[in-house]
């Protein structure tokens, strides 16, 4: 059974808590309604861009199913948020933050705060969740500057700072993620899409971030390659 989320369609340009907590109570909404918990074989969990940290905010609210999840997958999530991203991108979010007084961009840039380890995403590094499950599948793409390369793959990168304080502040976040994790459960899949077309979209890496959600081969790849994630 697959419900496809739909409670934040209409507000993705505000916490990224609140969202968590949204998607969390349409869980169990569902779950009520359709399943039981006693019926309730298995959960998983399938997340696109922003919808991998709406993911991982709502599973601190549904630890009593934390003995049923089974798969977390998120394609093209800055799990790290944007701390580490191209020019191009880090001008595009402040004039985005500028315009829209977004406080999901100010979450996701590391704004809604003065102090990083007081800043939303710090804190998400920190919460219980993806420990909970049997599989962690991070997919990325070096064509893709909508989403870090690093930050999608949860993956320190050293002396890529040239603030030494950030630099720690980074690795302190990403080993926060991964020691919750036992390394025999993570897979990291790289992506490298066929892109012919030369455009804006192109230019500024949107095309990878959108072939996430429209290439029907790499869906089909998924499931015929890697079975044990969806059996």
């Amino acid at each position: 059974m697959i419900l496809c989320s739909s409670s934040n369609e209409e507000q993705t340009d505000g916490e990224i808590s609140k969202m968590g907590i949204r998607l969390a109570s349409e869980v169990k909404s569902y779950v009520d309604e359709w399943i039981r918990d006693t019926n309730l074989g298995r959960l998983s969990f399938i997340g696109h861009s922003l919808g991998g940290l709406i993911i991982r905010a709502a599973l601190p609210y549904l630890e009593c199913y934390s003995s049923k999840m089974h798969l977390f997958m998120t394609f093209s999530s800055a799990h790290l948020g944007y701390m580490n991203s191209s020019r191009i991108i880090e001008t595009g979010m402040w004039l985005m933050r500028q315009w829209k007084r977004s406080k999901c961009l100010q979450e996701l840039s590391f704004a809604d705060a003065s102090d990083i380890k007081d800043t939303f995403l710090f804190k998400l590094s920190k919460m219980e969740g993806l420990n909970w499950f049997k599989h962690v599948v991070l997919l990325s793409s070096f064509q893709d500057q909508y989403a870090p390369y690093q930050s999608a793959r949860v993956q320190i990168t050293k002396n890529v700072f040239q603030d030494s304080s950030k630099q720690d502040l980074y690795e302190e976040m990403t080993n926060n993620i991964l020691s919750k994790i036992s390394t025999d459960c993570i897979y990291r899949i790289d992506v490298n899409f066929s892109i012919n077309k030369t455009n804006l979209d192109s230019f500024l890496g949107r095309t990878a971030h959108i072939q996430f959600l429209e290439s029907q081969y790499l869906l089909k790849l998924l499931v015929w390659r890697y079975t044990n994630f969806f059996s």
